[in-house]
């Protein structure tokens, strides 16, 4: 779900508010989402499943030889073995 201009601006509000440790918590929760955010993508893919991602500058085409808990390793079809974070690839 993506937030509203007007709830944006409510966070940047408080965050302008906060203060010394307010701070460091805000962060911390930021931090969890992302990981949060990171493994739900990871657990969308199975193993022999094919994916493409974009590897420096060109389109690669593979297969998932095994899901962790934020990346995926990958062997191209060229041969290549990749370890991709998960949230970058596409089923193919």
């Amino acid at each position: 779900m993506k937030l509203s201009k007007s709830e944006m601006t409510k966070l940047e509000t408080l965050i302008n508010k906060a203060e010394g440790t307010d701070i460091s918590v805000i962060i911390e929760l930021i931090k969890a989402k992302q990981r949060g955010n990171a493994s739900k993508a990871a657990a969308a893919f199975r193993v022999g499943q094919m994916v493409t991602f974009n590897g420096h500058g060109r389109m690669v085409v593979g297969s998932v030889v095994k899901v962790n808990i934020k990346n995926l390793k990958v062997k191209a079809n060229d041969g290549s073995n990749w370890n991709v974070t998960a949230s970058l690839c596409e089923a193919a």
